[in-house]
């Protein structure tokens, strides 16, 4: 074949360039195709990915703390009373007082707010120094008033002029309710005080009285507290 001879205007050397550089077009095209082929595939052969949502996490709600309410237990009768105290014992009560307490003399007599009730028991103190006696007394009377509260307001509106009230307030009597009194004034030109516990049983009202000259009673009055919480009624 002659180089020089010509076909379609170009010789044989031009022939063959063209041919080759259409074998290289031809074999970049087929790479490229590949590539965009595999690629595609990827992509739609991959699964698609959830997008994790965040759940709101629980809280874990602690119910607040119930505190029950306290119950006052009694403490047993018997370590109420203080040791070497003298017990007094009638058919309707009893009560524990230090030994110098005797039975007072018959014909003593009680009374609240200026009224008479009835005495149960009646002691005076060989201690006192003082032209005044040292007395415990517990008295009662019927209760005439649909409540303790409703009764006292009646009995102390009914408190002497020369009387005076210094101390009004609910207590309780070896986890029994009851009302607390003090009172002052003056009793054969002396400074007397009287604290006085009322309490009801049924549809009685109990009176515990402690009395004495004001220095003496401030120096008892320990006593007179210790005594009150082993009063019961029944004995």
């Amino acid at each position: 074949m002659t180089p020089d001879r010509k076909y379609l205007g170009m010789t044989v050397r031009q022939l063959g360039i063209l041919a080759g550089l259409a074998a290289v077009a031809c074999l970049i095209f087929g790479v490229t195709a590949s590539l965009a082929l595999r690629r595609g595939l990827g992509i739609f052969s991959r699964a698609p990915q959830p997008t994790p949502v965040l759940q709101p996490s629980a809280t874990l709600v602690i119910p607040p703390t119930i505190t029950p309410t306290a119950t006052i237990t009694p403490i047993p009768y018997e370590q109420l009373i203080p040791y070497g105290w003298t017990q007094h014992r009638t058919e309707l009560m009893e009560i524990w007082t230090p030994p110098d307490f005797k039975n007072a003399a018959p014909g003593v007599t009680s009374a609240v707010a200026g009224d008479s009730v009835f005495l149960n028991l009646g002691l005076v103190s060989s201690l006192s120094k003082s032209s005044y006696p040292i007395t415990v007394s517990v008295s009662y009377e019927p209760l005439t008033a649909n409540s303790l509260e409703e009764f006292l307001k009646v009995k102390l509106s009914n408190i002497p002029m020369d009387i005076n009230m210094v101390e009004n307030r609910r207590v309780s009597i070896n986890a029994k309710d009851a009302v607390r009194l003090m009172f002052e004034g003056k009793r054969d030109n002396l400074d007397v005080n009287d604290l006085l516990f009322v309490c009801q049983d049924g549809g009685t009202v109990w009176y515990i009285k402690y009395s004495a000259e004001i220095k003496e009673f401030y120096e008892q009055l320990p006593n007179f507290e210790k005594s009150v919480n082993t009063f019961r009624v029944g004995g």
